[in-house]
Protein backbone atom coordinates (compact mmCIF):
# COMPACT_ATOMS: atom_id res chain seq x y z
CA UNK A 1 0.00 0.00 0.00
CA UNK A 2 1.41 3.31 -1.20
CA UNK A 3 -0.24 6.52 0.67
CA UNK A 4 0.97 9.66 -0.69
CA UNK A 5 2.52 11.62 1.27
CA UNK A 6 0.01 14.57 1.12
CA UNK A 7 -2.67 12.21 2.67
CA UNK A 8 0.21 11.53 5.63
CA UNK A 9 0.58 14.80 6.20
CA UNK A 10 -3.08 15.48 6.24
CA UNK A 11 -3.24 12.57 8.66
CA UNK A 12 -0.52 13.77 10.76
CA UNK A 13 -2.34 17.84 10.92
CA UNK A 14 -5.62 15.83 12.10
CA UNK A 15 -3.54 14.09 14.82
CA UNK A 16 -1.66 17.71 16.02
CA UNK A 17 -4.19 20.21 14.60
CA UNK A 18 -2.03 22.73 17.39
CA UNK A 19 0.89 22.76 14.96
CA UNK A 20 1.31 25.95 12.18
CA UNK A 21 2.62 23.68 9.27
CA UNK A 22 2.60 25.00 5.64
CA UNK A 23 -0.63 25.38 3.87
CA UNK A 24 -1.89 25.06 0.44
CA UNK A 25 -1.29 22.92 -2.53
CA UNK A 26 2.75 21.22 -2.23
CA UNK A 27 3.34 18.68 -4.52
CA UNK A 28 4.55 15.03 -3.57
CA UNK A 29 8.32 15.88 -2.60
CA UNK A 30 7.16 19.21 -0.95
CA UNK A 31 4.57 17.12 1.48
CA UNK A 32 7.38 14.66 2.50
CA UNK A 33 9.73 17.16 2.93
CA UNK A 34 7.99 19.34 4.98
CA UNK A 35 6.23 15.89 6.96
CA UNK A 36 9.96 14.60 7.63
CA UNK A 37 10.87 18.09 8.89
CA UNK A 38 8.01 18.35 11.03
CA UNK A 39 8.38 14.49 12.66
CA UNK A 40 12.09 15.56 13.43
CA UNK A 41 11.31 19.05 15.11
CA UNK A 42 8.82 16.85 16.96
CA UNK A 43 11.44 13.81 18.05
CA UNK A 44 13.95 16.57 18.44
CA UNK A 45 11.36 18.20 21.14
CA UNK A 46 12.63 21.53 19.34
CA UNK A 47 8.68 23.33 20.58
CA UNK A 48 9.60 22.83 24.00
CA UNK A 49 12.00 24.83 26.33
CA UNK A 50 15.51 23.23 26.67
CA UNK A 51 15.07 22.76 30.50
CA UNK A 52 12.25 20.08 30.08
CA UNK A 53 13.01 18.51 27.20
CA UNK A 54 12.34 14.90 26.08
CA UNK A 55 14.67 12.04 25.16
CA UNK A 56 13.91 11.83 21.21
CA UNK A 57 13.28 7.96 21.95
CA UNK A 58 10.24 9.53 24.87
CA UNK A 59 8.90 11.65 22.39
CA UNK A 60 8.96 8.49 19.60
CA UNK A 61 7.18 6.61 22.21
CA UNK A 62 4.60 9.07 22.55
CA UNK A 63 4.11 9.82 18.77
CA UNK A 64 3.38 6.12 17.90
CA UNK A 65 1.22 5.62 20.76
CA UNK A 66 -0.79 9.00 19.70
CA UNK A 67 -0.97 7.51 15.95
CA UNK A 68 -2.00 3.90 17.10
CA UNK A 69 -4.36 5.28 19.17
CA UNK A 70 -5.93 7.50 16.49
CA UNK A 71 -9.15 6.82 14.60
CA UNK A 72 -6.94 6.63 11.43
CA UNK A 73 -7.15 3.99 9.02
CA UNK A 74 -4.79 0.62 9.70
CA UNK A 75 -2.62 1.15 6.60
CA UNK A 76 -2.60 5.35 7.29
CA UNK A 77 -1.43 4.83 10.86
CA UNK A 78 1.06 1.76 9.70
CA UNK A 79 2.30 4.40 6.96
CA UNK A 80 2.97 7.42 9.35
CA UNK A 81 4.53 5.25 12.31
CA UNK A 82 6.97 3.99 9.19
CA UNK A 83 7.54 8.07 8.60
CA UNK A 84 8.61 8.12 12.56
CA UNK A 85 10.68 5.91 11.82
CA UNK A 86 12.33 6.57 8.71
CA UNK A 87 12.90 9.92 10.68
CA UNK A 88 14.22 8.46 13.86
CA UNK A 89 16.54 6.49 12.30
CA UNK A 90 18.23 8.98 10.47
CA UNK A 91 18.41 11.08 13.91
CA UNK A 92 20.07 7.84 15.73
CA UNK A 93 22.48 7.79 12.73
CA UNK A 94 23.56 11.59 13.01
CA UNK A 95 24.13 10.81 16.40
CA UNK A 96 26.90 8.18 15.67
Amino acid sequence: MNIPFSALLDAYRRLWPNRSLAAGPLDEQESQTLLYETIRQELRDEWTHPRVRQSSEVKFYYAVKRVAASDLPDGMKVALIQAYLTVMEQLQANHT
